[in-house]
């Protein structure tokens, strides 16, 4: 969902500096504090940093008049040294490992209680803009109290999905090993649409991408499950952010990318 796509009334791109121009938003009782959207972005950089996490980047937008939030924040953490065995008798030496892994936070957010502060894991998809999702979304709090610790709802939150996304990994992996034929390919995509996944006016847009891909679309060329997902995922960013977020998510739990599918 990096290059999120807004075509909705209401929605918008915004930057973290007119996130913190918008009006402060009302509460809608004596215990309800809401999470200002600018508050909420600084507390999960703040908290990705704070694990380690190198914060290369984040897209943002605004949906309701302001009153949701939907973004990405790509994050990449250098792997820590490892062991590595020398001889028989387990002698070791400690060298630098200077691999990093690197992965996408989706989140979303309102301050009129429509949707609790919610991640999922996500993973670019090459160097284009479609976002693969985990099937998975976690809950960083339900509701919005005086009582709120914003930094703990953070780290406990952020601790979820470090382990979601080695979950996702595994999903991503068991995508790319499973070959599609031309049938099994239409076969599957039917069942896209039958399950109500997407919209179906992106059944042609998903059959181009997969069956007629661009050599700009190297993500939709492998014959296998990771080439249809990505077809699928391409061609959802025609839709509002919103809707992106969600049929990102079904998207993931239909392939079996969350760690309880």
């Amino acid at each position: 969902m990096q290059g999120l796509m807004l075509d909705t009334p209401g929605s918008h791109l915004a930057t973290r500096e007119q996130l913190r121009a918008l009006p402060p938003p009302p509460s809608m009782g004596t215990r309800h504090r809401p999470i200002p959207h600018y508050e909420l972005v600084d507390a999960l950089i703040e908290g990705a940093e704070g694990q380690g996490w190198n914060v290369e980047g984040s897209q943002l937008g605004v949906a309701s008049h302001g009153a949701t939030l939907f973004g990405t924040m790509q994050l990449r953490r250098p792997v820590p040294w490892k062991p590595v065995i020398l001889d028989e008798d387990g002698k070791a030496t400690f060298q630098a490992d200077t691999r990093e892994t690197g992965t996408t936070l989706g989140f979303r957010s309102s301050v009129n209680e429509t949707i609790a502060p919610e991640g999922v894991a996500g993973e670019h998809v090459f160097v284009c803009s479609n976002m693969c999702f985990s099937g998975d979304v976690f809950a960083f709090k339900h509701k919005s109290t005086t009582g709120l610790n914003l930094p703990r709802m953070i780290a406990d939150g952020l601790e979820r999905f470090a382990a979601q996304s080695e979950q996702l990994q595994h999903g991503i992996a068991r995508l790319k090993n499973t070959d599609l034929t031309g049938t099994e390919a239409k076969a599957r995509i039917f069942d896209l649409f039958n399950a109500d996944v997407l919209p179906s006016r992106l059944l042609q847009p998903i059959a181009r991408h997969y069956f007629k891909p661009a050599a700009s679309e190297p993500d939709c060329q492998p014959r296998n499950l990771w080439g249809l997902n990505n077809a699928c995922t391409r061609s959802i960013q025609v839709l509002s952010p919103g809707a992106a977020f969600e049929a990102a998510h079904r998207i993931g739990h239909h392939f079996k990318l969350g760690a309880h599918e």
